[in-house]
């Protein structure tokens, strides 16, 4: 990856993942700082290349670990000598396009150690697993080629993604179409597209598909009207791209409770026609945390669906 040539040319350069805490005793803050005991850890070093991991523990996934981004180590900003911890600066933060589960490490070759095809102690019980290069790189691969239409982002588009990532968790969904002269449509879209796929596990909140070629996250209110609402996760559905074809053009709409309700018009796309004709009735999945705010269910309803 170009940014971070220079450190995986270095050859002093070391590789890890990491698991990461939202854990007030841990003080980490995702792409900005990471706590550490420095006692009984010797190995983290300025420089270093990290990629995070959500332990299962800690995973919002069905007690499932994922990876979902890499950064740079930076330099020690704090000492705290009664518990031994050291709080690193996080740099050159990069937040995936695509998180790894299980599934799409399944067929990953391993090269620091050789996976017997269980993840049980697969990972440092520390929480920091030292890899190899030719790991780092690969995963880096992999979230990419998983995700390939965010490939090609500036180095302030990557920025301001993980900007996005880090305004989600205080719920702060608003965002402005130009950040300091660059435009956020892409990196917002890197951010949110993943984030409702992953609460949708990766399949369509309607047929169930789970094929990824088929998969888009759909704004409820479009980006356009609302700029409130660009960041918001519950103003995203995942459907196949045929569905999300009708839906942002009015062609059916939900109910509060989640029930398909066809518009009157038919489009001018047969295929699409018999597609909705199959769902007619049927309700998405719905999740207590993340299925659609009724409010801008409501606004779909009144302002994008054809009566």
């Amino acid at each position: 990856m170009q940014m971070y040539q220079s450190q995986t040319t270095n050859p002093q350069t070391n590789y890890f993942i990491i698991d990461s805490s939202s854990s007030p005793n841990h003080n980490d803050v995702d792409f900005k700082y990471y706590s550490y005991q420095n006692q009984t850890n010797k190995q983290l070093h300025t420089g270093d290349l990290i990629i995070y991991r959500r332990s299962g523990s800690a995973s919002e996934w069905g007690n499932e670990f994922y990876l979902y981004g890499a950064a740079q180590l930076g330099d020690v900003v704090q000492v705290d000598p009664t518990t031994g911890n050291s709080l690193l600066e996080v740099k050159n933060p990069y937040l995936f396009s695509h998180r790894l589960m299980k599934q799409n490490l399944r067929t990953f070759d391993w090269k620091f150690r050789k996976f017997k095809g269980k993840w049980s102690n697969f990972f440092n019980m520390n929480g920091i697993t030292q890899i190899t290069k030719e790991d780092f790189l690969g995963l880096l691969d992999r979230q990419s080629n998983l995700s390939p239409e965010f490939d090609g982002l500036s180095s302030a588009e990557e920025s301001l993604a993980v900007k996005c990532y880090q305004a989600q968790r205080h719920e702060l969904y608003t965002i402005e179409d130009t950040a300091k002269g660059v435009p956020t449509r892409r990196a917002a879209d890197k951010y949110f597209s993943d984030q409702v796929k992953f609460n949708y596990h990766y399949k369509s909140a309607l047929t169930g598909t789970s094929d990824e070629d088929k998969l888009v996250a759909t704004r409820i209110i479009p980006w356009k009207d609302n700029k409130t609402t660009r960041l918001d996760y519950r103003n995203g559905i995942c459907l196949t791209k045929i569905l999300k074809k009708a839906f942002t053009q009015g062609y059916f709409t939900l109910s509060d409770q989640g029930h398909i309700i066809l518009s009157n018009l038919n489009s001018n796309d047969p295929e699409l026609n018999k597609t909705l004709n199959k769902y007619k009735n049927r309700k998405i999945h719905m999740n207590r945390e993340y299925s659609p705010n009724k409010n801008y269910l409501q606004y779909h309803r009144e302002h994008i669906f054809k009566r």
